[in-house]
């Protein structure tokens, strides 16, 4: 919200100077603050993006674009003085700044996006889904699955389903064929916390989810 918020106020100031007509700041004054800010600001957005790989923060990622727009609106200054005083093209200041609140606009509205799926639960990308499915089904002993729900939160990744399994498997053989199950899937899935339940083959609860058929994942 308060990207939007900036968005609308540097559009909104843009419109009204590339209507009035304003003249721009001095030159050489406004591209010399301009670099060292260019600088400053460089370091600190190649700094979150290390932060942001390592921990997923949406917080932190949507203040990376704020910063983005930083690095933009330096770099749109000195090359709307460069356009305006040295190359006689008057009006670049403000549409500059329109371009870059349309830019900020859409960050504001991926960061927005991607915080909502999040509190929402919406589930992984079907490619993601699949290839979950696919290297949780290799394992021979292993009937069918169903009630797959998959779930991301910051950096962590949460996944729960239904295994179907020989009926007459015991306890302890059912134990062992998860934790092999869960071994291969915390391989392919680093850091992703997973829930198996195995039911035998053929019962579904009424409640379940499509059966994902073993036969139709295996490679």
């Amino acid at each position: 919200m308060l990207i939007a918020a900036s968005a609308l106020a540097i559009g909104w100031r843009a419109i009204h100077r590339l209507m009035a007509g304003e003249a721009t700041a001095n030159a050489e004054y406004g591209i010399g603050v301009s670099i060292v800010a260019l600088a400053a600001t460089f370091l600190l957005i190649t700094y979150q993006r290390r932060v942001i790989a390592r921990t997923g923060s949406i917080a932190i990622n949507a203040d990376n674009v704020h910063y983005q727009s930083d690095l933009l609106l330096n770099l749109s200054v000195i090359a709307a003085l460069i356009l305006d005083q040295y190359l006689g093209f008057a009006g670049a200041d403000p549409l500059f700044g329109i371009g870059i609140a349309g830019w900020l606009l859409w960050g504001a509205w991926r960061a927005s996006a991607a915080a909502t799926d999040q509190l929402m639960d919406k589930e992984w990308p079907e490619e993601k889904r699949r290839e979950f499915l696919r290297v949780a089904s290799q394992h021979p002993e292993l009937k069918g699955i169903h009630d797959l729900r998959t779930r991301t939160s910051g950096m962590h990744d949460f996944v729960q389903f239904h295994v179907w399994v020989a009926p007459d498997m015991t306890v302890a053989h059912a134990h062992q064929v998860m934790d092999e199950i869960e071994d291969k899937l915390r391989a392919a899935f680093p850091g992703t916390e997973i829930l198996i339940h195995p039911d035998p083959e053929g019962h579904t609860d009424r409640d379940a989810l499509p059966t994902e058929q073993v036969a139709k994942e295996r490679i």
